[in-house]
C-alpha cells in the first residue's frame, strides 16, 4: 500500500511543485542541501559500532512489540534520535586512535549519522516472514528447525536488496521520486546536527527546528500517558456506544472495531499504528483513501451485512478471524492431515469456511485494486517509465542531488542480478531439508506481482505451502520498500552506494537472527499469547495472516465456485475504472481535480481493515485535512519548515514514553487501577463491537 501511496504522490506532487519534471521541488530544496562535501568521513568505526548496536536494538524491540494488541512501532525518527545521542557522546568520550586504529576521527558528521540511520532502519520492521514461521508454530503445529528458519528470513532480505538496487534507476534516480518517509528522515538529521546554512532565512518563524523537535517530542512524552496507561479510552472515543454500551447495532455502528462511526481517536499512535503518518500523504490522496473508506466501511458494508447475504450475521460486522458455520472460530486441525493439507472429506463434513463481510468486501476492492493499479500505472505513467528509462541509459544527472551522487560509484545492476542468482541459489538449496514447504515454492520466489488469489489458485489445500508462497512475494515486495527508502536516504544525504550495499548485507543477516529469537522468546514465556486470554498480546496482524493462509491456501474461498466467488469480478471492474477516469481527465483538462482521481488507492484504501480498526481511517483523515489542506494553504511557510519535524517529534515522544510505561509497569504486570476511562475489554467503553447480531462474542467451539 505504501508503495503505490508514495508512487502515486510523488508523481502528481512534484508536478505542482515545479514546472520541469527533472527539476528538483522546492519543498525537497528547503528540507535537503544542494551541495556536497565528499571528504565528510561516512564510514569510521564509531559508525559501524553504532550501528551494528542500533541495528540490535531496533531489530529486538520492533519484534518485541509487534504482537502486542496495540504495537508500537519504532519510527525512523528514534532511530535518527538515538544515533545522534550516541554519535555525539562517542565523539566527546573516546580516544582519537588505539593501536593504529581512529576510533575518533573528530565531530560526529551528518554521513556519518545518515550511514547510522540507514543501518539501523532495516530493523525497524517487522514482516511476514517472521509472520509465517509463528503461525506455522503456533496454529500448524510444524515446526522448521531454526537454523533453516534465519536462512530463510535472511533469504527473503537477499532478494529484496537485490531488486531495490535494480529498481533504483526508476524509483531513486528521478527528481519527482521524492519519497516522503526518507526527506522527513533528512529533514530531522539535517535538524539536529544543525546545517542551518540553507535555511529559509525570509521565514517568519523564528524559533528553530531543533527547538522546535524537542517541544514536541516533551509533549508527546508527557500526553501518551494517558492513551497510553492511565486513560486508554482516548484513543478510540466511541461516544455514541459508551452511553448505550449493550445495544448491540449501536455497538457494531459507532464501536472502534466495528464500523467506527462517530469515534474519534486522540492519540497520535493510534492514528500512525496501521497507516502510517497522515502529514506524510498529500491532501487529494487524503480524499481518495477517505472515499474508498467510505463506500466500504460506511455504506457497502452495512447494507450486506444487515441484509444477512452470506449468512453474514452470524459473525461480527468486521473481523480478521475466520469462522465455521456455527459462528466459532474455524478449527483447521480439523480438516488438516498429518503433512499438513486439508482433507477434502473432513473438510466437507465440518463445512465451508465463514469471514467478516468487512473482510469480504475489502478483499473484492483489493482485487480491483490490483488490475486498477496495472492499467493506471500504464496509462498515467507508462510514457514516463520509458523516457525515465532511455534518460537514465545516458544520463542520470537529472536534478541536483543525482548529480551529486554522479561522483561516487554505483553498485552496477550486474551485482545486483549476480546476487539475485545467488539468493535463488540459497533457495534451492535451503529447499532439500525443508520439505514440504520449499517443495512448492522454488519456481517462483523472486515473482513481485503474485496476490493472494494467485497463490489460492496454485497452492489450494496446502495452507503453510501458501504462506510460504506469499511470504517470497508479498512480503518481498514490502522489504524493498524500506530498502527503496533507506536508499533514497543515502541519495538525499550523498552516502557512497558502494557503502550503502552492504550496510544491507549486515543489517539483514543481523535483524532475522534477532528477530526470530525474540519471536521465539515471546511464545514460550508469554502465557496465553495470541488469544483472547490475554488481552495485552492479542496478535492482530497475526491472526489476519493465519486467517489468510485459512481462507486462500486451505479452503480457496474466493476462487470459482467459491462462497465468495462474485468478489472475482473486482478483476475486471478495477481494469476498467482507470480508463474512464482516464478519458474524463483528457476530455475535460479543465476540470483540474479529474487528474487527481486516482482509483488504485480508492480501491486499496482498506487494504489494513483488518486489522486496522475502522475508527482509525476518520480521524487520520482529519488530520490529514488540518495540516496538508489548511496548514498547506494558508499557513505555507510554517507547514514547509516545521510539518515533517512535528510529526517524527511526535512518534519519537511515543515511541519513548511507551517504552517506559512498559519497561516501569506493564513488564511487571502493574496496571493502572481500574475505572471507566480504562474502556473495557476493548478499550473503547464498547463491549459489544467485535460481537455477532445476536450479541454474542465469538469464541472458540471447544472452550
Amino acid at each position: 500500500m505504501n508503495f503505490r501511496l508514495q508512487m502515486l504522490q510523488n508523481v502528481l506532487e512534484s508536478g505542482r511543485v515545479s514546472g520541469s519534471k527533472n527539476a528538483t521541488p522546492q519543498f525537497t530544496t528547503v528540507n535537503i542541501s544542494n551541495k556536497d562535501d565528499s571528504t565528510i568521513l561516512c564510514l569510521t568505526v564509531r559508525s559501524i559500532f553504532i550501528g551494528i548496536s542500533l541495528t540490535c536494538v531496533t531489530a529486538f524491540m520492533s519484534q518485541f512489540f509487534a504482537f502486542r494488541t496495540s504495537p508500537l512501532y519504532l519510527d525512523i525518527g528514534i532511530i535518527i534520535l538515538l544515533a545522534y545521542m550516541l554519535g555525539k557522546l562517542m565523539s566527546k568520550i573516546l580516544p582519537e586512535r588505539i593501536f593504529h586504529i581512529t576510533l575518533n576521527p573528530g565531530p560526529f558528521t551528518y554521513k556519518e549519522h545518515a550511514m547510522i540511520t540507514i543501518m539501523a532502519a532495516s530493523g525497524t520492521h517487522t514482516y511476514q516472514g517472521i509472520e509465517t514461521l509463528i503461525i506455522q508454530r503456533l496454529y500448524y503445529k510444524y515446526h522448521l528447525s531454526h537454523v533453516n528458519s534465519v536462512l530463510f528470513l535472511i533469504i527473503m532480505h537477499f532478494i529484496a536488496i537485490s531488486i531495490s538496487g535494480i529498481l533504483k534507476r526508476y524509483l531513486i534516480w528521478p527528481s519527482f521520486m521524492i519519497w516522503p518517509k526518507a526527506l522527513m528522515g533528512c529533514s530531522l538529521i539535517r535538524t539536529l546536527i544543525n546545517e542551518d546554512e540553507f535555511s529559509n532565512n525570509n521565514s517568519r518563524w523564528k524559533m528553530s527546528r531543533s527547538k522546535f523537535f524537542w517541544l514536541i517530542v516533551l509533549f508527546q512524552f508527557f500526553w501518551y500517558w494517558f492513551p497510553g496507561y492511565i486513560f486508554p479510552l482516548l484513543s478510540f472515543i466511541s461516544l455514541i456506544c459508551f452511553m448505550a454500551p449493550k445495544n448491540i447495532i449501536l455497538s457494531q455502528v459507532t464501536g472502534a472495531y466495528g464500523l467506527g462511526l462517530g469515534t474519534i481517536e486522540l492519540d497520535w499512535n493510534a492514528w500512525v499504528s496501521y497507516l502510517d503518518s497522515p502529514i506524510l500523504v498529500p491532501f487529494w490522496a487524503h480524499v481518495n483513501i477517505f472515499a474508498g473508506f467510505i463506500v466500504v466501511v460506511w455504506i457497502i458494508t452495512p447494507i450486506i451485512y444487515y441484509l444477512n447475504i452470506w449468512d453474514s450475521q452470524k459473525m461480527p460486522i468486521i473481523s480478521n478471524r475466520a469462522f465455521d458455520k456455527d459462528g466459532y472460530f474455524f478449527n483447521m486441525t480439523k480438516i488438516l492431515t498429518e503433512d499438513f493439507h486439508v482433507n477434502k472429506t473432513a473438510y466437507e463434513i465440518y463445512g465451508p469456511v465463514y469471514i467478516s463481510v468487512g473482510y469480504v468486501i475489502s478483499t473484492g476492492f483489493m482485487f480491483a485494486g490490483i488490475t486498477a493499479l496495472i492499467v493506471h500505472t500504464i496509462l498515467y505513467y507508462g510514457k514516463s517509465i520509458v523516457e525515465q528509462y532511455h534518460a537514465s541509459l545516458s544520463n542520470t544527472n537529472n536534478d541536483i542531488h543525482a548529480k551529486l551522487m554522479s561522483h561516487y560509484p554505483e553498485v552496477t545492476e550486474y551485482c545486483s542480478l549476480n546476487f539475485i542468482l545467488a539468493s535463488i541459489l540459497l533457495t534451492i538449496i535451503f529447499a532439500l531439508p525443508t520439505g514440504i514447504i520449499t517443495a512448492i515454492t522454488n519456481m517462483t520466489i523472486t515473482a513481485l506481482g503474485a496476490t493472494d488469489f494467485l497463490g489460492s489458485l496454485i497452492l489450494l489445500g496446502n495452507p503453510i505451502g501458501y504462506l510460504t508462497f506469499r511470504t517470497f512475494t508479498h512480503t518481498c515486495q514490502n522489504q524493498i520498500l524500506i530498502y527503496l527508502t533507506n536508499i533514497k536516504i543515502g541519495h538525499y544525504m550523498k552516502i557512497p552506494p558502494r557503502i550503502v550495499f552492504p550496510l544491507f548485507i549486515i543489517a539483514s543477516i543481523i535483524t532475522s537472527i534477532i528477530q526470530y529469537i525474540t519471536s521465539i522468546y515471546l511464545l514460550n514465556n508469554v502465557p496465553h499469547i495470541c488469544t483472547s486470554n490475554n488481552p495485552a498480546w492479542r496478535c492482530l496482524a497475526l491472526h489476519a495472516t493465519h486467517t489468510a493462509s485459512i481462507v486462500y491456501g486451505a479452503t480457496g474461498s474466493f476462487i470459482w465456485n467459491s462462497q465468495y466467488s462474485s468478489m472475482l469480478y473486482g478483476f475486471l471492474i478495477g481494469a476498467i475504472l482507470p480508463i474512464l477516469s482516464w478519458f474524463l481527465w483528457k476530455a475535460f483538462p479543465h476540470i483540474k481535480w479529474l487528474a487527481l482521481i486516482n482509483f488504485p488507492i480508492f480501491l486499496m484504501a482498506t487494504l489494513m481493515l483488518p486489522p486496522a480498526p475502522a475508527a482509525e481511517y476518520p480521524s487520520w483523515f482529519l488530520v490529514g485535512f488540518i495540516f496538508n489542506l489548511i496548514l498547506y494553504r494558508y499557513a505555507h511557510n510554517w507547514w514547509e519548515t516545521y510539518a515533517y519535524t512535528f510529526s517524527i517529534a511526535m512518534s519519537c515522544g511515543v515511541a519513548i514514553c511507551g517504552f517506559v510505561i512498559f519497561f516501569a509497569f506493564q513488564l511487571h504486570s502493574s496496571s493502572f487501577p481500574q475505572w471507566w476511562g480504562l474502556g473495557g475489554i476493548n478499550g473503547d467503553g464498547c463491549p459489544l463491537d467485535g460481537a455477532n447480531f445476536s450479541g454474542v462474542i465469538p469464541t472458540d467451539r471447544y472452550i
